[in-house]
C-alpha cells in the first residue's frame, strides 16, 4: 500500500528519497554536502540519517551482502534495520538516503529495499553523465583499488564485454548501463517517482550539479553547506601508471582494509599533491563509439518521459570533442620517477610514524641520579654537536669556525706527542 493509499484516518510517513548513483556522477560530494547540512536540513523537515558520514553505506552495504576482503571482517549487522528504522520513525516531511552501491543491486534486492519503507513512498534519484568521463574516470578509480589493466585493455573491455576481462567491462557496465539500473528499479518504484539528475560538464562548477540535485530531492537550496569543494579528485595519466605498476608489484597480496589504508589513503592523497600530469581523457579513437552508445541512450530516455533535472544531451560527448591530447597509456620515464618518487616518500613516513606510534617502550636500566644525569649532559653535547653541522651547510661563518676549530686541535694533539 503506498502513501497515496492510506485511509484519511492513517498518519502518512515521510517520502523517502533513494540516491542511488550511478557512481563517478559526483556522489562523494553530494554525500558531503548533505552530511554537513544534517543540521540545517533537520530544521527544515527533511532527515539524513546515520551517526556517522559512512553510516549510510554500512547500511547498505548490510543489505547487499558487501564485506571488505579482509580477515575478521563480519560487517556491519544490523545497520540496514537501524537506517529503515530512523526515516521510518521521522516526523518531517523526507528522508534522503545516498549511496552509490544502491544501482548495483539485484531485483530482488531492490524489492525488499523499497518495501523495507513501506507505507512511506519511495522516490528513487538519479545522478548520470557524460560516458566519456565515465569511462576515464572510473579506469583510473579501478586502478586506486588495486587493478592492473592497461588503459587499452580496460577500454577494450568497456567497448567489448564478451571478450575483454569480465571484470572490466563486465562490471563497468553492470554500474553505468542507466537504462539497464532504470529498468531494474522501475519494476517496483512508479515512473513519476523516478528523478534524472545529468552532471553538468566538467568545466561548470560543482555548485550546478548541487542546484540540480536540490530540485530533484525537494531540498531548500538555503539549507545546503554549498561551499565544498569538489572530492574524489582524479588523478593524471602519469599517477595513475604508478598506481598501476604499483599494484603489479603488490601482486594482491595485500587484504582490501590494507590496500585502503597504504595505498588508498596514502599513496593516492601524496600522488594528488604534485603538479598533475594531463588528465585522463578519452582518446580520439574512442570518441566514435562512445557518442553512439551516449546519443542511443539520450533517445531511449527522450522516449520514456523521466523527469529530467538538468540537460540530456549533457551526457553526449561535446561535439567539440576530439578525444585527449596523449593517450591514458603514454607516460615519460621522467615524469613516472618523480611521481613514484612522491609515492615513495609519502609511504615511507607514514611508515615511520606508525612506527613511532606502535613500538614498545624500552625499559630504562636502572643507575643512580648522578649517573643518569651525567648520561643526560653527554647525550644532549652529542647531539648539540651534528646540530651544529646542520647548521654549518647553512652558513658560512658557522662553518669557517668548525674548521679552524679542527685544525686548532689538530696542533694541540701534534704538540701532546712531542
Amino acid at each position: 500500500m503506498s502513501g497515496s493509499d492510506r485511509g484519511p484516518g492513517a498518519a502518512k510517513r515521510a517520502d523517502v528519497y533513494l540516491h542511488i548513483g550511478l557512481k563517478k556522477t559526483g556522489t562523494s560530494y553530494l554525500q558531503r554536502v548533505l552530511w554537513l547540512s544534517r543540521e540545517r536540513l533537520a530544521a527544515t523537515g527533511v532527515l539524513v540519517p546515520g551517526h556517522t558520514r559512512k553510516s549510510q553505506t554500512q547500511a547498505v552495504w548490510d543489505l547487499v551482502g558487501r564485506r571488505l576482503r579482509a580477515p575478521d571482517q563480519a560487517g556491519d549487522v544490523g545497520s540496514w534495520r537501524g537506517l529503515v528504522d530512523a526515516a521510518s520513525g521521522w516526523s518531517g516531511s523526507h528522508v534522503v538516503i545516498s549511496e552509490e552501491t544502491l544501482s548495483t543491486m539485484r531485483p530482488q534486492q531492490v524489492r525488499r529495499a523499497v518495501r523495507a519503507f513501506a507505507p512511506a513512498d519511495v522516490h528513487v534519484v538519479i545522478t548520470a553523465r557524460d560516458l566519456a568521463e565515465v569511462i576515464s574516470s572510473t579506469w583510473q578509480q579501478q586502478l586506486s583499488k588495486g587493478r592492473t589493466w592497461s588503459w587499452d585493455e580496460y577500454v577494450g573491455a568497456v567497448r567489448d564485454p564478451v571478450n575483454g576481462p569480465a571484470t572490466a567491462g563486465v562490471a563497468f557496465w553492470l554500474g553505468q548501463d542507466l537504462l539497464r539500473v532504470l529498468d531494474t528499479w522501475e519494476k517496483v518504484v512508479p515512473r513519476n517517482r523516478i528523478h534524472l539528475v545529468t552532471v553538468p560538464p566538467a568545466e561548470a562548477p560543482p555548485s550546478v550539479l548541487l542546484e540540480r540535485f536540490a530540485v530533484a530531492t525537494n531540498l531548500d537550496p538555503a539549507a545546503l553547506v554549498s561551499d565544498q569543494p569538489a572530492v574524489n579528485v582524479s588523478v593524471g595519466v602519469t599517477e595513475a601508471e604508478v598506481l598501476r605498476r604499483l599494484n603489479l608489484g603488490l601482486g594482491g597480496r595485500l587484504d582490501e582494509e590494507q590496500y585502503i589504508q597504504a595505498v588508498h589513503k596514502v599513496v593516492k592523497p601524496a600522488l594528488r599533491t604534485r603538479a598533475s600530469s594531463p588528465r585522463i581523457q578519452l582518446p580520439a579513437e574512442e570518441v566514435g563509439w562512445v557518442t553512439e552508445r551516449a546519443t542511443s541512450t539520450v533517445h531511449e530516455l527522450q522516449s520514456r518521459g523521466y523527469q529530467v533535472t538538468g540537460d540530456l544531451n549533457d551526457l553526449i560527448p561535446p561535439a567539440t570533442a576530439s578525444g585527449g591530447s596523449r593517450r591514458p597509456d603514454q607516460v615519460d620515464d621522467a615524469e613516472l620517477v618523480e611521481a613514484t618518487s612522491v609515492a615513495l616518500v609519502a609511504a615511507t613516513e607514514r611508515f615511520a610514524d606508525l612506527w613511532k606510534r606502535t613500538r614498545k617502550q624500552q625499559n630504562p636500566v636502572d643507575a643512580a641520579v648522578a649517573e643518569r644525569l651525567v648520561s643526560g649532559a653527554r647525550a644532549r653535547g652529542y647531539r648539540a654537536r651534528f646540530a651544529t653541522l646542520d647548521i654549518a651547510d647553512r652558513n658560512r661563518l658557522v662553518r669557517r669556525a668548525i674548521h679552524a676549530y679542527l685544525r686548532r686541535s689538530s696542533r694541540a694533539d701534534s704538540t701532546r706527542e712531542l
